[in-house]
């Protein structure tokens, strides 16, 4: 078994410690959490209003609990909307409404079962040479440059675009894409001031656009795409899948259907690269790259907490829990939690149990998309050890983490590709 990792984004506590939950920190993070699994699993935070819960055992129960545990909450933003972002949001016909990770049964059972006959192995394993042909474009487009950023270069766009495969829609707006997700996400779990709210939710209203075009276009010319699919459902029966709902979970699908897999790409290759030995592994031993997909995604989860509603009075880790009150999974934490993990700090691409991670969620909300990310980091991973068997981590660097208390990933990862050494 390795060292506890160096440069983790979760890791290396200042001398002074934390004395209380800082959800939008890094450093320090890791340390906190062991601390709290031993002694305090579940505890009440100030700051965000809600119990946080830190031990596998207590997050699975949670997620799979839909009797106790709501989902409704996932999606609220952690301060409220001024009432002008309100206001923008209701006039500018934004029918948001929940749809899947943040709504229960049955309506949940009733989306997820169209959506999923869709979103399915079969149809993902199909998508694999497509996945191998834009990673390559994208390898392609990094050769000859001795320094890149992987994430800006690289692995920024290159989600989105499969997704776009699903979608059936043109690759030119994966950028822009990528901007609107980002600033939900900033705009729900970050800390956007009131000016980045106002603009985040006049880019929504841009991004809702889009996705109401492409189910009208679809109405018109239906395809073998997911948004046919879904629209093929409501014209046999409306009762199933209302157009709202198809138009929300497009909506849902370009919002987190890539952001996800960024943000694995580059915390992933931050730490085969930070720990130099575990990348020379799967470069020998391409065999490894699976295990070294699902022991990434333990160790740095591109979504480090996730939240639930109790539905009635509970008791959780030898703590009682009023109906309604607020909690937050720490995804990162249970997934270092040392009752289950030997070592758990430490990045090993031979780890036996690293699959047992929490990262895709657990029980009735398990990630449909999960297959689809996997296969992404499986295809990303070996074609770069190919490509760029010699690449090496710049030292020193500030990989800006992204500061929000729900997904995490670098902003940056400057890497010399070495290419001819």
């Amino acid at each position: 078994m390795n060292e506890p990792v160096s440069g983790c984004p979760m890791s290396g506590a200042t001398s002074e410690g934390w004395d209380h939950f800082r959800p939008f920190e890094h450093i320090g993070m890791t340390e906190f959490f062991a601390g709290k699994r031993a002694e305090q699993p579940v505890f009440w935070d100030d700051g965000l209003q809600c119990w946080i819960v830190t031990r596998r055992d207590d997050v699975r129960e949670v997620l799979s609990n839909a009797d106790r545990f709501s989902a409704e909450n996932v999606h609220d933003p952690i301060t409220p909307f001024p009432p002008e972002l309100v206001a923008y949001l209701s006039q500018n016909r934004f029918t948001r409404e929940k749809t899947q990770a943040n709504c229960d049964r049955p309506k949940h059972t009733r989306i997820r079962k169209s959506a999923q006959a869709f979103l399915n192995m079969r149809n993902f394993r199909a998508l694999e040479p497509r996945v191998r042909e834009l990673t390559l474009v994208a390898i392609d487009q990094i050769k000859g440059k001795p320094r890149v950023d992987l994430v800006d270069d690289f692995a920024y766009e290159l989600p989105a675009r499969v997704i776009f495969q699903l979608l059936g829609v043109p690759e030119i707006e994966a950028r822009q894409i990528k901007v609107w997700a980002d600033s939900r996400f900033n705009m729900i779990s970050g800390t956007a001031t009131f000016e980045e709210k106002m603009e985040a939710g006049r880019q929504m209203i841009d991004f809702w656009t889009f996705c109401e075009n492409i189910v009208a276009e679809r109405l018109e010319n239906p395809g073998e795409d997911y948004p046919s699919h879904l629209l093929a459902i409501h014209k046999q029966d409306p009762d199933v899948l209302s157009i709202n709902e198809i138009k929300n979970l497009i909506f849902g699908i370009l919002l987190a259907g890539h952001e996800t897999t960024t943000n694995s790409i580059g915390t992933t290759m931050h730490f085969l690269l930070t720990n130099r030995d575990q990348w020379q592994q799967i470069v020998d031993d391409p065999s490894l790259i699976p295990n070294a997909v699902e022991e990434g995604l333990r160790i740095g989860p591109p979504v480090v907490a996730w939240r639930r509603k109790a539905k009635e009075d509970v008791e959780l880790g030898g703590v009682s829990i009023p109906a309604g009150a607020p909690l937050l999974m720490s995804i990162a934490s249970a997934n270092r939690d040392e009752g289950h993990y030997d070592g758990p700090d430490a990045f090993d691409v031979t780890r036996e149990n690293a699959r047992d991670h929490v990262s895709f969620g657990y029980g009735w909300h398990f990630c449909l998309g999960a297959p689809l990310a996997r296969l992404e980091l499986k295809v990303v991973l070996e074609e770069l050890t190919r490509a760029f068997p010699n690449m090496a981590l710049v030292p020193d660097q500030d990989p800006s983490w992204q500061k929000t208390i729900l997904v995490r990933g670098p902003g940056t990862l400057l890497v010399d590709l070495n290419e001819g050494a």
